[in-house]
């Protein structure tokens, strides 16, 4: 078949059609004169010819050099160990102790994990049992606590791990959806990201959610979309993937509706689809109806997952969600019913988390009723909230306490970092936007899912109460659609470089 070459008349394109016309020129271009690349011959994994079978005489090792002195894998093999050592070197840097005092979410996971480890169960820091965070991240924490020792360097070095994962990860998926070339460019974008780099020094999911969303992305695009050696057991270790996802994060389930939604697009029978997609869900469900069980015998109450959906929710649908004196919405309620824990002779008792969770519900609901002018225009705040800066691992890595802490970073050190990050974010964050046209597709499945879950993500938190550490694990996609950007950029001026020629 022969290569479609654009038009090359001068009547006028819209900016983004010329960005796609050129780029299609530069492709064929490219085809014509192949040294003209980023790393060699230009090469398209989905239309490449498969490789040939290795003659006998091809032994595994000999075939495993081969494949080592690949320009593209010594490329991401390079990258990979960039991530990691960039990310070890930031924990050399500044490692909070989450014991120092503070009061946020590293103190609970840390001290959670080691109450798991010791025995005595998922309980807050009072000693009672607790549902209020989802549990998959602590249960990580008390096995390696079990198997190492409370050694919270551990857990940040499993940070790291995760950060060069993630780059293998997102290239896999670019290399599938684009080509090998873009797979570099976005695995190289994520393992230098200043943000990631700054979470992997905190007890927090903000530097393994990304590994976990790719993984559940390119198994999807592979076992569902592709439709490789689909069968029963990928589409349960799938759902089971979610599952673990669910546990994770709160915005697992709606990563599931859009999985499901992408699902029925891909499969054209609604029979075939019923039976996929049952044994997906009841395989997400399975995982994480152990969870529920507990949380109905510890918490006296139905709590599938976490106790913490209706106090966020309060948080974001109250006057001025923003002001940071309203911050913590649920305290007055905490207070009103603040006697049901008289007979634990504490605070933070099962009665209380459940009761403060319901009436804070009825609470958030109120307000949309009653106020449906604010709700309109709440979504637009919390975008720009969710979206306007990518420093809060900084601000986290400081954190805060009602007693002095050990100052981890000066304030120059803050605002020089901040100005890092940001300076990276949001350029790059501009650059994904400007190559729309060319990563979005309704057609291709494979780009249409990760709109889908991009979409599934942001619209949990225009719901909820969001701010810029929730964008975090979108960090490899904006990586992988900017660098879709740059590809296109740079094949447009090689292309335009041989035509003057």
């Amino acid at each position: 078949m022969r290569p479609y070459i654009a038009p090359d008349s001068d009547w006028p394109l819209p900016s983004c059609r010329r960005l796609a016309a050129d780029r299609r020129r530069a492709y064929n271009a490219v085809n014509r004169f192949s040294t003209h690349t980023l790393f060699g011959k230009a090469s398209n994994v989905m239309t490449a010819e498969a490789p040939r079978e290795p003659g006998p005489s091809q032994s595994l090792p000999a075939r495993g050099l081969r494949a080592t002195a690949r320009p593209h894998v010594l490329a991401l093999l390079a990258i990979i160990v960039l991530a990691i050592g960039l990310r070890v070197a930031w924990i050399a840097y500044v490692s909070p102790n989450p014991a120092d005092g503070r009061l946020d979410d590293t103190a609970f996971y840390d001290h959670a994990g080691r109450a798991l480890a010791d025995g005595k169960g998922y309980v807050h820091f009072y000693g009672l049992p607790t549902a209020q965070w989802p549990p998959a991240y602590p249960f990580m924490l008390a096995g390696m606590y079990k198997a190492f020792g409370h050694h919270i360097i551990i857990p940040k070095l499993v940070n790291a791990l995760a950060g060069g994962l993630t780059c293998l990860l997102i290239y896999l998926i670019a290399a599938r959806v684009f080509d090998r070339r873009v797979g570099l460019v976005a695995a190289f974008l994520f393992a230098v990201f200043p943000g990631q780099l700054f979470w992997s020094s905190l007890l927090m999911t903000e530097s393994l959610t990304p590994a976990l969303l790719c993984l559940m992305l390119l198994l999807f695009m592979m076992w569902v979309v592709e439709r490789r050696d689909a069968g029963w057991l990928r589409h349960g270790t799938l759902g089971a993937l979610f599952g673990v996802a669910v546990l994770a994060r709160g915005e697992g389930p709606v990563l599931m509706l859009a999985a499901l939604v992408v699902w029925r697009l891909v499969v054209p029978s609604w029979r075939q689809y019923a039976r996929e997609a049952g044994l997906f869900t009841a395989a997400a469900v399975l995982v994480v109806l152990p969870w529920t069980v507990r949380n109905a015998i510890s918490m006296h109450a139905f709590v599938p997952v976490s106790s913490a959906a209706g106090h966020t929710l309060l948080a974001g649908h109250q006057d001025d969600p923003y002001n940071p004196y309203r911050v913590f919405p649920e305290a007055k309620i905490q207070a009103q019913y603040a006697y049901l824990c008289d007979r634990w002779g504490t605070v933070g008792c099962p009665e209380q988390e459940v009761k403060v969770e319901s009436e804070a519900l009825r609470e958030s609901l109120r307000f949309m009723i009653h106020h449906p002018k604010d709700e309109a225009r709440f979504p637009f705040i919390k975008l720009y909230h969710l979206f306007r800066s990518d420093s809060d691992a900084v601000a986290w890595i400081n954190s805060w306490s009602t007693e002095p802490l050990p100052m981890m970073l000066s304030p120059a050190e803050k605002d020089a970092w901040s100005t890092v990050a940001n300076w990276y974010y949001i350029p790059l964050m501009i650059v994904a936007g400007l190559g729309t046209p060319l990563w979005f597709s309704v057609k291709d499945k494979r780009k249409l899912i990760l709109v889908f879950f991009v979409g599934a993500w942001v619209a949990t938190h225009l719901m909820l109460w969001p701010n810029g550490r929730y964008h975090a694990a979108l960090t490899p996609i904006f990586s992988l659609w900017a660098a879709v950007t740059v590809i296109a950029v740079y094949d447009v001026l090689v292309a335009r470089r041989i035509a003057a020629r």
